[in-house]
């Protein structure tokens, strides 16, 4: 054979060979799947992810991960993208301190395939986690405090609540959270049945299949004082009884109608419910640093509580109820807040009052103190005036004897007297005008009015059951209806030249028959004047004196 036939075999073979290798290589090589080490591994989770390298133009159909715990013959599975090179599988509801077995199949048009299995163990359910314990609302007797169970621990709560211990004391109390409430979260607990001026400490605990675990504790000493972070708590801290010896207390914070329902009992009111405290002593209340909010129910059966306002009858009927500063944040006082307190002695009128009237049957009242930052009102010896003491609002019902008004006063307000134990009022010139029921059932025996009140009003001495003399001034014009209705009235001195306007009803007397009884006095040479007219002639009486 020629070199050149050589040559043209082997060049001939070669093509051959490689004809040949082309023909037999695979068109499509299956992908190759690959499961990572499981992350993330907590008590009932996991994450895998699987790796799909791809090699030719071979596509999967479906990826699926199979898992099991080692002791479940059950296999579970999830199904993912199988157009993903990686493939997220995220376990959910898997079981604590188990060990888990999980491989990946996946399967193409001409095969399935399977990766190497991968295992992993979840983490084991653990003590529950607390937080330290804070006090919400607080008391001479209890304390109201919240505190967090953080976790559970993985499993179910066997129980959760906060253990108390005096200082120095090797006995202890547990009070245990409501079956109901044996969750994580933020929860809170009334502890009650305390000792007064005492030390204590409070530690939260839970407990689950694992053990009992405990927050840091909390050191509280009980005080003659109630704070209140949250309305309507101050029953609870009286829970399991609330007989003691304190005679005053402070209570600040938030009180609503359920708060003062509560606090009118412990003062002598009477009670609509079960509740009883008749064995407190307390008489004495500040409420300098309370706040009186809306909500909660009626705090008498009928009222409720409006924001800043020491409504109607708030403290009425409260027997034990002694001296009282009323809330820095109160804004008014209402007519017979204090109704029928008959051991009211003193009332404190913080620096925010802007408007009050006064109560009644308050026997016992001989002091109404006002703040010096108070620019509505002030106090003289006791007495209620308005900032500049031309107005007298409130004559305590408790003070006796004679009373002169300072030469300040131009008005005297509604009520102003009413009921009081005085039995002579000086009224200086300087006052102009007396409103309705001024004196009504004061204890006046004698009065005399300046020159310049010209209207007498309703009921100014209405039963004044010991009025024996009343002198009116010279610029009298007007007298208004029950004036003079029951009292005992036997000298009524006119110094007015002109008959004044009587009303139909200004002379109706319950108790006497005062035109047959009562001598009237009018000034020297008007007695025909009086004589002739068609009310004042009706008196039986009528002398003539020089005013």
């Amino acid at each position: 054979m020629t070199y050149s036939s050589k040559y043209l075999f082997m060049l001939l073979s070669m093509c051959i060979l490689a004809s040949c290798s082309e023909n037999t290589s695979p068109s499509i090589l299956e992908p190759i799947i690959t499961l990572s080490e499981a992350t993330d591994i907590f008590r009932t989770e996991a994450t895998l992810i699987a790796t799909v390298e791809r090699r030719g133009e071979a596509q999967l159909s479906f990826i699926t991960l199979f898992y099991a715990a080692e002791e479940d013959a059950a296999q579970m599975k999830i199904s993912g993208d199988p157009q993903s090179d990686k493939v997220p599988f995220h376990l959910t509801g898997l079981k604590p301190g188990h060990t888990y077995c999980a491989y990946i199949e996946g399967g193409s048009q001409t095969a399935t395939l399977r990766s190497d299995a991968v295992t992993f163990k979840t983490q084991p359910n653990k003590l529950p986690k607390l937080s330290s314990p804070i006090p919400l609302s607080t008391g001479p007797l209890g304390i109201i405090v919240e505190f967090n169970i953080i976790e559970d621990g993985g499993e179910a709560l066997a129980m959760a609540g906060c253990e108390i211990k005096a200082s120095g004391s090797s006995e202890s109390r547990r009070f245990y959270l409501p079956e109901i409430d044996l969750t994580s979260g933020i929860h809170q607990l009334n502890v009650t049945g305390l000792i007064p001026e005492t030390s204590y400490v409070i530690t939260p605990f839970a407990a689950n299949s694992i053990g009992e675990a405990h927050g840091d504790p909390l050191e509280y000493t009980t005080r003659n004082s109630i704070v209140l972070q949250q309305p309507g708590c101050l029953s609870k801290l009286f829970e399991n009884g609330g007989f003691y010896d304190l005679e005053s207390l402070t209570i600040s914070g938030y009180l609503n109608g359920d708060d003062f329902h509560t606090l009118r009992i412990m003062l002598g009111a009477p009670s609509t419910t079960e509740e009883n405290f008749s064995g407190v002593k307390i008489g004495d209340v500040d409420l300098t640093d309370a706040v009186i909010t809306e909500g909660g129910g009626s705090y008498d059966g009928s009222r409720f509580t409006e924001t800043d306002k020491l409504t109607s009858g708030i403290f009425a009927d409260c027997t034990r109820l002694r001296d009282i500063i009323l809330p820095a944040t109160a804004i008014s006082l209402d007519r017979n807040a204090f109704a029928r307190c008959p051991a009211l002695n003193a009332i404190s009128i913080s620096a925010g009052i802007e408007h009050l009237l006064p109560s009644s049957e308050c026997p016992s009242l001989t002091e109404i103190k006002v703040s010096k930052a108070n620019r509505n009102f002030s106090s003289i010896d006791g007495v209620l005036f308005n900032h500049d003491a031309s107005e007298i609002l409130w004559f305590p019902c408790g003070k006796k004897g004679d009373y002169q008004l300072p030469a300040s006063i131009t008005s005297i307000l509604e009520n102003a007297f009413a009921e009081t134990s005085i039995t002579k009022l000086i009224v200086p010139a300087t006052v102009t005008s007396i409103s309705r029921g001024a004196f009504a059932g004061s204890a006046l025996a004698e009065i005399i009015l300046p020159d310049n009140i010209t209207n007498i009003s309703e009921g100014m001495f209405q039963n004044c059951s010991d009025l024996k003399s009343v002198c009116l001034g010279s610029g009298t014009e007007f007298i208004g209806n029950y004036v003079f209705d029951g009292t005992a009235v036997s000298s009524i001195y006119l110094k007015a030249d002109i008959p004044p306007y009587a009303t139909k009803d200004a002379f109706i007397n319950g108790s006497s028959a005062i035109f047959e009884e009562c001598t009237l006095f009018i000034p020297v040479g008007k007695k025909k004047i009086y004589r002739n007219h068609n009310v004042w002639g009706n008196f039986t009486h009528i002398e003539e004196f020089q005013p």
